[in-house]
């Protein structure tokens, strides 16, 4: 993706630092959707269901954090800010 590098002062090519992961993750917000029918069971359960959803929740943080990584100049590495937040400056 071309974007412009605040330390280049240029267009640069710009990529995110593992983009196969980025794609995978996104996909772990919507492991839990199958499951809310089931709620009723998990929250009754205290023995397996209820320490593994905790656990499942637990990720989330760092699952969020990498979806909201920002891009980087190809060229020096610098943090390169998205589109949208650009034209919001």
């Amino acid at each position: 993706m071309r974007r412009d590098c605040p330390r280049c002062e240029r267009e640069v090519e710009a990529e995110y630092d593992d983009p196969q992961l980025r794609k995978w993750v996104k996909g772990y917000f919507w492991l839990g959707v199958p499951f809310i029918p089931l709620t009723p069971i998990i929250g009754s359960d205290y023995v397996v269901m209820l320490p593994l959803t905790m656990l499942y929740i637990l990720g989330f943080g760092p699952a969020y954090g990498i979806v909201k990584e920002p891009p980087k100049c190809l060229e020096c590495g610098c943090v390169v800010p998205h589109r949208a937040a650009r034209l919001a400056a």
